[in-house]
């Protein structure tokens, strides 16, 4: 069973949708159809979570907890943890762009 999120340091960490995708989905514990239902959505909000479109929310990680057992704490940490490595990731790509950008000279 998952008990933590970890932060990877040599590659990015795992989208929630990834973690649910991988333990329970592929692993044939649960259907997306099933989740949904348990979840008391439609589908389509299942889909969004593995996919990457849809973050997870305090609601829809109480969801989670009901529906699988896991902790709600436990998603809401991953998610946070993604959306800090997205950031981050931004604001290092943002300060070497403009590292690059002063090391050029205008043309005369």
């Amino acid at each position: 069973m998952i008990l933590s999120v970890r932060v990877p340091t040599s590659q990015p960490p795992e989208r929630p949708g990834q973690v649910l995708r991988e333990e329970f989905i592929k692993t044939g514990r649960v259907t997306q159809a099933a989740l949904a239902q348990r979840m008391g959505v439609p589908i389509a909000k299942v889909r969004g979570i593995l996919s990457g479109e849809e973050g997870i929310t305090a609601e829809t990680a109480l969801q989670l907890e009901a529906a699988l057992g896991v902790e709600a704490e436990f998603w809401i940490r991953a998610q946070f943890v993604w959306d800090c490595y997205r950031l981050r990731e931004v604001e290092r790509r943002t300060a070497v762009l403009e590292h690059e950008g002063k090391g050029k000279r205008p043309k005369s």
